[in-house]
């Protein structure tokens, strides 16, 4: 099955759930599309360097600060 790209205005946040690790990651839309085709996410204890995905775990406030701004509606 070949889909077309997700758009900025498809969604305002994805939010990626690791089970094994009772874990969320709170993506910006942007954010998310920017990735590509695919998200590797790693929890590793030994690491050389941070994961970009790191600045986005258990990032509820991402979804706070938008909303805050008054730019939701119905």
């Amino acid at each position: 099955m070949l889909r077309s790209p997700y758009e900025a205005t498809d969604f305002d946040f994805a939010l990626v759930y690791l089970e094994d690790l009772d874990l969320f990651y709170v993506f910006p839309v942007k954010v998310f599309i920017d990735y590509g085709s695919e998200i590797h996410m790693v929890e590793a204890q030994r690491r050389q360097r941070k994961p970009r995905s790191a600045d986005y775990r258990d990032a509820w406030n991402l979804i706070s600060q938008w909303a805050a701004r008054g730019e939701t509606c119905v």
